[in-house]
């Protein structure tokens, strides 16, 4: 079911596409300027002459006429500001303004699923790697019992039950979730979900990694 999901969700996503774009300029000033505000002496052209860089490759970088400078260059420069490379980098992706997504209506994908009962509404955008994760709101019929799930391996499934009644059949066990209590496990394991209320069941569903 997660698959059938997955394709489906993509399908409404072509339209909207993300992307991530590191933005070492942004993330080099950005270190700078916290070193000056703790009175650290640091400037671009100080910068420069520990890492052996010439100074106006590093204001071009900085300025980010370079976008994509070379790792050597960039693992020094990581090295001079007392981080490593991988902050840097973290850093660098979290400069881009495309990394702050907001889903307005338009860009939440929903799918009915009238033959299982079910229904799933998006609210977290396309995800690009498995550090990201998916959230969305589904609602499942009374008394309808979905067929078992199975996600991929070391995946995480939480749902936050807003409304009704479900029953979590999980691997050979059977629990009960009832409103405003939360699970969490590991969603490789087979599950499946039924609803044992006569009121429409509402939950939040997040899972990492993403489903689209």
């Amino acid at each position: 079911m997660y698959e059938e999901l997955k394709r489906d969700l993509e399908g409404q996503y072509a339209g909207h596409p993300r992307k991530k774009a590191p933005q070492w300029g942004a993330a080099i000033k950005g270190l700078i300027e916290e070193k000056q505000a703790r009175g650290e002496a640091l400037s671009i052209p100080s910068l420069a002459k520990k890492t052996g860089i010439h100074d106006k490759h590093l204001f071009n970088i900085v300025a980010q006429r370079i976008q994509d400078p070379s790792s050597d260059k960039l693992v020094k420069i990581a090295e001079a500001l007392g981080i490593s490379f991988g902050e840097l980098a973290t850093r660098a992706l979290g400069a881009y303004e495309g990394n702050f997504f907001v889903t307005g209506f338009g860009q939440r994908g929903y799918i009915e699923y009238s033959q299982h009962g079910f229904a799933i509404q998006s609210l977290s955008p396309p995800g690009l790697t498995d550090r990201d994760f998916f959230m969305g709101i589904m609602t499942i019929k009374p008394f309808k019992e979905m067929k078992k799930w199975r996600f991929k391996e070391n995946s995480t499934v939480c749902l936050f039950l807003e409304s009704g009644t479900l029953e979590l059949t999980y691997g050979n066990k059977v629990r009960k979730i009832h409103s405003n209590e939360s699970v969490y496990f590991d969603g490789g394991v087979p599950h499946k979900l039924r609803n044992v209320d006569s009121i429409e069941a509402r939950l939040i569903l997040v899972t990492r990694p993403p489903l689209h």
